[in-house]
């Protein structure tokens, strides 16, 4: 009785033309005749590879000698001929019919992803950001308050003398507490409704009049100054725009094509988000602050006691997105023991 014949296709791996063919298995080898009943190739199954089950698509089979073999097997038939005379089935495709190890293998890569972005995406990004050469990041910086310029902020309405006073102040603090850290104090405008200053990537930092006038005391307005200088220090802008929108998006960010990006402001300081660590460190930075300058934190404790108090009664009145530094009872609490400690 003579073993079953499969109708194939043969590649011979040199010229693009195709050759009807038929398969057989005989002896533990596969052989490969024309039409006309010529023996082409005769392999050993052992030494041939054959790609795995893919719905009703053909099986590629490799041969030795360098040609291909294009053949349908909706049935299995040819796989199973093959496996009977010997061919050696890759451990992925074993594997692929043992239903606990599919499972496994689907947990595995839930976990990996699942780690890779919790863990292995922020350690990227603060490699990426002390990486990166000043001139990129603060072109990142530059684009972002461009973005912002353009949509929602206005020139400052603050005196010169008012804005000067505070800018020499803020430099004093941060010559002492981050010397040689280069930054780049901007005043803005966005409503008097709207309290808030934000550090950008490359040292910008953005201080609104709103805050300003509602901080009261210049103190405070320094305290705010601090938090943000120790956002440039760890680099957490650069750092946040990274893991928020990945490496093409920063790319757009720094060779001008931002628009399909992040095109509004919302989307722009949404990226600027910053974790609770992120915003820890922060804090942790504005206490430095204002002890190199020996001021007390009450000013500051008293601020974000009042921004709490105005947002619950408030709710909706500042848009979400330019409240990026809400006055969370755990930062409040960090301010009043370093209050009561001097």
């Amino acid at each position: 009785m003579s073993p079953p014949a499969f109708p194939a296709t043969r590649f011979d791996g040199v010229r693009a033309d195709a050759l009807a063919v038929m398969l057989s298995v005989e002896d533990g080898r596969l052989v490969v005749a024309a039409t006309d009943g010529a023996v082409l190739e005769r392999e050993p199954v052992e030494g041939i590879g054959i790609s795995e089950p893919f719905a009703n698509a053909p099986r590629l089979i490799a041969l030795p000698g360098g040609a291909t073999l294009e053949a349908p097997d909706g049935g299995g038939e040819l796989l199973r001929a093959l496996l009977d005379a010997g061919m050696r089935v890759s451990p992925v495709v074993r594997l692929r019919d043992w239903p606990a190890a599919v499972a496994l293998a689907l947990a595995a890569l839930v976990a990996l992803l699942a780690f890779a972005y919790l863990e292995g995406v922020p350690l990227g990004a603060r490699w990426a950001a002390f990486a990166m050469g000043p001139r990129l990041e603060q072109r990142m910086g530059g684009e972002l308050l461009s973005v912002l310029d353009a949509h929602y902020f206005r020139s400052s309405g603050l005196t010169l003398s008012r804005r000067e006073a505070i800018a020499t102040r803020f430099a004093q603090g941060a010559a002492a507490v981050a010397p040689g850290t280069p930054y780049r104090l901007e005043f803005r405008a966005a409503g008097p409704r709207v309290v808030n200053a934000m550090a950008l990537p490359g040292g910008v930092i953005v201080l609104l009049d709103g805050l300003v006038e509602f901080a009261i005391q210049e103190d405070a307005v320094l305290g705010v100054l601090g938090h943000e200088l120790g956002h440039v220090v760890h680099k957490h802008g650069t750092r946040q725009v990274l893991q928020s929108v990945g490496v093409g998006a920063a790319a757009g960010l720094l060779w001008g094509d931002f628009a399909g990006s992040a095109a509004s402001a919302p989307v722009a300081v949404g990226l600027l988000r910053y974790s609770r660590d992120f915003e820890r460190e922060a804090d942790d930075f504005a206490i430095a602050f204002l002890r190199s300058q020996n001021l007390s934190a009450e000013a500051v404790h008293g601020f974000f006691v009042r921004m709490r108090d105005r947002q619950r009664d408030e709710i909706g009145a500042i848009p979400e997105f330019l409240s990026s530094h809400p006055s969370t009872d755990e930062r409040i609490e960090r301010f009043r023991v370093e209050m009561e400690r001097r």
